[in-house]
């Protein structure tokens, strides 16, 4: 074994706790209930419809070329399902290996900025496990974890060590760029860009001979979309020229000015960080650090990573909190800094969990100020899960290192969601609807869908054939034309009138999803149908 092969061995054995503590309560919390619209089920669908026709270049979005996200996510999938079949067990495992694999991956990089330092690799890794937004995104099929895992690759290929110096290994970084632009397009070239840009502050190999590394980076980014290209091309070429356009164009210029979605001004990140990054940044243990880790030179990789990254998104038309999730890793670095200097941590994790805790145990009392109508059982649940907060609400008082506070919050943080399962269960869970939907189109049955459709259904209904998209004006002149047919539509409330009622209905947060027979649901009275006022409700996640 080589001293780089025993190196690499010793730096995973010092992650072995935090990898096996969040991996495990990782693994069952994913598996408290089913996918979740609107990410996880779309992710899933645009996987299974590429899998039933076959499409294993161009993505499928309802039937048509989907030129919001690129290949690798479907194509990690279908890995698994060739060898185990089509199922959401294959996807949910995937998800928890990526985001166990980003801790290790954190791990290792601080190890490899800091090796007179031991006690970094762990403290970063148990640092990323204490991200509560990390660790309940990790929970969501999504194309941020595989393109998370490619930038931190990148950043290790960049950061290897050859001995006592700094020598990075350029196909890494090349390998990076090309599955990073598969995982989720040319954002990639912003998380790595800005540590490649800011290196000669940074790195000693650029501080050396900044020409011959600026040269060499150009050309591993170049070799990076060059591995992208073997997909690009051919994709480009199989579909159409609106496809095309939007691929290569609407995609990326679509969400840098007067974004398409989820435009916010300039300065949205800087207060939303401070709740992504709660509890630890609500703590003078804290910002007393930030002095001391900004005079160490060996410490301005996190902070120009982090700070550049965060004000180029800012500068972004488009915006969402998971856009920023491979910069996590620089958060957890920064704070394992902190941590090392000084060891014993503030109160603010255990006093965020006796909060939580205060407020869950109160559940009873303030359902009686809730005019939503929510599950009984969350009357048990939401209780029960705060006495137990409280507990490690006050362990949290009295051990204060980042192992045991890390642990502390993934621990308060998984209970929070398996409290809330009845409640997900009841108001997120599409099953019932899908299911009855791929029954009636495997018998022959066309389905129309009043709004905007994002997929809900297609995965789990396994349906095989597109939904007809329909606008107001266009539901009725369809539901003329095909009586015996389905139309989905959202209304604010169930159905209970007389007469005619939908074939299924079932909550969908704060709407209900009505299945009708088209003949029943065009001869309502006009004030009694759904408008599709109800159905924007559907349009709060991007595609």
């Amino acid at each position: 074994m080589t001293a780089r092969q025993m190196t690499a061995t010793t730096g995973l054995r010092v992650l072995r706790a935090p990898l096996l503590a969040w991996a495990a309560v990782a693994l069952v919390s994913i598996f408290l209930h089913g996918p979740l619209p609107l990410y996880s089920t779309r992710s899933l669908a645009v996987a299974w419809e590429m899998w039933d026709a076959g499409s294993w270049l161009v993505p499928l979005f309802n039937g048509e070329p989907y030129s919001h996200k690129t290949p690798l996510l479907p194509w990690l999938i279908h890995l698994g399902w060739l060898l185990g079949g089509v199922s959401d067990l294959w996807p949910r495992v995937l998800v928890v290996l990526l985001g166990t694999l980003a801790i290790a991956q954190t791990g290792l990089l601080a190890g490899r900025l800091y090796p007179r330092r031991p006690a970094l690799p762990a403290l970063a890794a148990w640092a990323m496990a204490g991200f509560w937004y990390f660790f309940l995104f990790s929970l969501q099929v999504m194309y941020e974890l595989p393109l998370m895992v490619a930038v931190l690759g990148g950043l290790l290929a960049l950061c290897r060590r050859d001995g006592a110096g700094w020598n990075p290994w350029w196909p890494g970084v090349a390998l990076a760029v090309g599955f990073g632009l598969l995982a989720k397009g040319p954002v990639v070239l912003l998380h790595l860009g800005v540590p490649l840009l800011a290196a000669r502050w940074w790195h000693p190999a650029a501080q050396r001979d900044g020409a011959r590394f600026a040269k060499r980076a150009l050309l591993a980014v170049l070799a990076g979309i060059g591995v992208f290209a073997l997909w690009l091309l051919p994709a480009l070429t199989l579909g159409d020229p609106e496809y095309r356009q939007a691929l290569l164009v609407t995609q990326t210029a679509g969400r840098i000015r007067d974004s398409f979605d989820h435009a916010e001004p300039w300065w949205w990140y800087l207060p939303l960080l401070l709740v992504l990054m709660a509890p630890w940044w609500w703590s003078r243990w804290w910002w007393a650090q930030v002095p001391v880790l900004w005079r160490d030179a060996g410490n301005r990789f996190a902070w120009i990573w982090v700070i550049g990254v965060v004000l180029a998104f800012s500068a972004i038309s488009g915006k969402n909190p998971y856009y920023l999730l491979p910069e996590f890793a620089g958060f957890a670095i920064l704070l394992a800094l902190a941590a090392d200097t000084r060891p014993r941590l503030g109160i603010a994790a255990g006093v965020g969990v006796l909060l939580l805790a205060a407020l869950l145990l109160g559940a009873r009392v303030l359902a009686g100020h809730v005019e939503r109508p929510f599950p009984e059982a969350l009357l048990d649940s939401l209780p029960l899960a705060g006495g137990v907060l409280a507990v490690v609400g006050i362990g949290l008082l009295r051990w204060r290192s980042l192992p045991v506070q890390a642990g502390g919050v993934l621990l308060a943080t998984a209970l929070l969601h398996a409290a809330l399962t009845p409640l997900i269960k009841a108001q997120y869970d599409m099953t019932a609807t899908a299911q009855a939907l791929g029954q009636a189109q495997r018998a022959g049955t066309r389905i129309a869908f009043l709004g905007e459709y994002q997929l809900q259904f297609h995965f789990a209904g396994r349906l095989r054939a597109p939904i007809e998209v329909v606008d107001e004006a266009g539901a009725r002149a369809w539901a003329t034309q095909h009586p015996r047919d389905l139309i989905v539509v959202n209304a604010r409330e169930d159905w209970r009138a007389p007469g005619p009622h939908p074939v299924i209905q079932q909550r969908f947060r704060s709407r209900w999803v009505q299945v009708w027979r088209a003949s029943d649901w065009r001869a309502l009275p006009a004030q009694q149908l759904p408008l599709q006022a109800a159905a924007r409700q559907l349009r709060s996640q991007p595609r």
